[in-house]
């Protein structure tokens, strides 16, 4: 369905912009999914399919809703922009009709990806939108040999991503 590695690589170096970002990206992919489905519907199946697509889709609009600071003048409108995308995906989550399911779908699709350009041109412009933790480790890829040929892994403990009390 939706490569979730990449998307656990991205997180992993993400900062808060860009958290919010990859959260509307999986949005998207779930949705694109259940629609899919929806469109193919010949089985029970495809609605299982499209019912789960929308289910993950539900989900990860509640981590942006819990996600919001109600501290900042923007956050209530975002709030009202999500209940209303997470009530449109609530109302056809077990409809029957896939005709009426993707017209739904689609609607919020639109404007996930409104809201995704958005975020997408203030990550751009964020200067300092680094992890939280300020010291999240770099991920590299890739195989260290020894002299003696096997494969060694170094795993440093040097204290990072720690919390001082």
């Amino acid at each position: 369905m939706i490569d979730t590695s990449a998307y656990m690589l991205r997180i992993s170096q993400a900062g808060p912009v860009q958290l919010v970002v990859i959260n509307f990206e999986l949005i998207i992919d779930f949705l694109n999914a259940a629609k899919n489905a929806a469109e193919k519907a010949t089985s029970t199946e495809d609605m299982d399919t499209f019912r789960e697509g929308i289910q993950k889709g539900k989900n990860a609009l509640d981590e942006l809703i819990a996600s919001l600071n109600f501290d900042t003048p923007l956050a209530l409108g975002f709030y009202e922009i999500y209940r209303y995308a997470y009530k449109r995906l609530s109302d056809i989550h077990y409809t029957l009709d896939p005709q009426k399911a993707c017209d739904a779908v689609e609607e919020v699709l639109e404007l996930m990806d409104t809201l995704l350009k958005g975020w997408q041109d203030a990550a751009s412009k964020a200067e300092n939108d680094v992890p939280q933790t300020g010291d999240a480790p770099k991920v590299y890829t890739g195989l260290t040999y020894g002299r003696d040929g096997n494969a060694n892994e170094y795993i440093d403990e040097g204290g990072g991503r720690s919390f001082m009390a």
